[in-house]
């Protein structure tokens, strides 16, 4: 992951020091570099903070195209880039970086807001045009990727992060509905909401656009649950089987794509089994999969894990924490979430991502909920 900020004021009265300061906070999303960039008319800035994964020497950010006239900072993969880039090249566009994040201001030369439906991947950018004098702030579909926003003194601030926000001045003032939800379920299941007043969250597959006139929230994208009757089940099991395997080949190389090493978290369930396993198949043996182990029996699944990754001839590491452990991280994983959360397991990844960073690695893949 990266980290992202952006600031936008029409009266061209943007701090510096503010824009350094709230990418500052952004560090541990990004330990590999820190680049801000603020208009001559002092009207747009935006920061980054960049944890290298593809073109490690020359994927910088901020990027912008050949005239300048967009520049973007962007948080996350987009897959498949190297297919878009080719035909982006083959239409003239010219590349400064082999990273996958360029494609994205081409594609927005080529077909504006629309560019955001050729995006395949998880995401999140702030993105200035100057031809048109707007902002725009793009989540991938599912919101696996966070942006926030916020309107404080006239200006218009975006981030990965809510503390980025307060360290640009944004007051810290809870959010008295938001909290009383989290507080009882132990979520925010409001998409656009967050627990602090003021706040808000660009919803998963939607768009905000602003210049100096208004802001909106644009949906590009949302699950389609196609009724009983229209569903086509002309299809045997076996016929299913294989046209999953597909997919999910596909969707495992893909994110395989990366100028460091891939590792793999490994539960021991059939989410993590099935793309351990996968992995494997295109890379071969000696995979690294990571395990946490727990001290509580009922709850410790490294004894799957370990069979599963003999079983691929992966290089099992398993991480076993207590529940001392758990206790002595909960509030440092609670202010990384920035919001409320159910359980200790938040605490576990965190403590587990921590141990993974150790070890050397950059990127994993993970499988989330499929068990259930």
């Amino acid at each position: 992951m990266c980290g992202v900020f952006g600031s936008f004021c029409n009266n061209g009265n943007l701090s510096m020091d503010i824009l350094e300061r709230a990418t500052s906070t952004l560090y541990h999303r990004g330990p590999d570099g820190k680049e801000v960039w603020m208009s001559k008319d002092k009207r747009i800035g935006l920061g980054h903070t960049r944890l290298s994964i593809i073109d490690l020497e020359g994927g910088k950010q901020p990027i912008r195209n050949e005239d300048e006239s967009i520049c973007a900072v962007v948080n996350g993969e987009i897959y498949d880039f190297k297919r878009i880039q080719g035909e982006l090249q083959a239409r003239g566009h010219r590349f400064r970086t082999n990273s996958d994040s360029e494609v994205l201001i081409h594609l927005y030369e080529e077909l504006g807001l629309d560019a955001i439906h050729e995006l395949r991947g998880e995401f999140a950018f702030i993105l200035w045009d100057a031809k048109n004098q707007r902002v725009i702030g793009g989540r991938d579909r599912f919101g696996i990727k966070p942006l926030y926003y916020s309107f404080f003194n006239n200006t218009l601030f975006l981030a990965s992060e809510i503390k980025a926000l307060l360290a640009a001045g944004v007051p810290a003032q809870w959010d008295d509905e938001s909290f009383y939800i989290g507080a009882h379920l132990g979520f925010t299941p409001m998409q656009n909401r967050s627990l602090f007043k003021g706040v808000f969250q660009i919803p998963a597959g939607h768009v905000l656009v602003a210049n100096k006139y208004h802001h909106s929230l644009h949906c590009y994208w949302d699950f389609n649950y196609p009724l009983k009757e229209m569903q086509n089940n002309n299809i045997s099991d076996k016929e299913a089987i294989e046209t999953f395997r597909d997919y999910f080949d596909e969707a495992v190389k893909l994110r395989l794509h990366a100028d460091v090493p891939v590792g793999v978290y490994l539960s021991g369930g059939i989410d993590s089994c099935a793309i351990l396993g996968t992995v494997a198949k295109f890379r071969g043996s000696g995979v690294k999969a990571f395990t946490i182990g727990f001290d509580d029996a009922a709850y410790d699944e490294t004894a799957n894990a370990k069979e599963m990754a003999e079983f691929v001839g992966a290089e099992f590491n398993p991480y076993m924490i207590t529940k001392q452990d758990l206790a002595q991280n909960f509030i440092k994983s609670i202010r990384h979430c920035e919001t409320t959360v159910a359980n200790p397991h938040t605490v576990a990844k965190f403590m587990l991502s921590k141990h993974v960073q150790d070890s050397g690695y950059k990127i994993v893949l993970t499988g989330e909920g499929a068990d259930e």
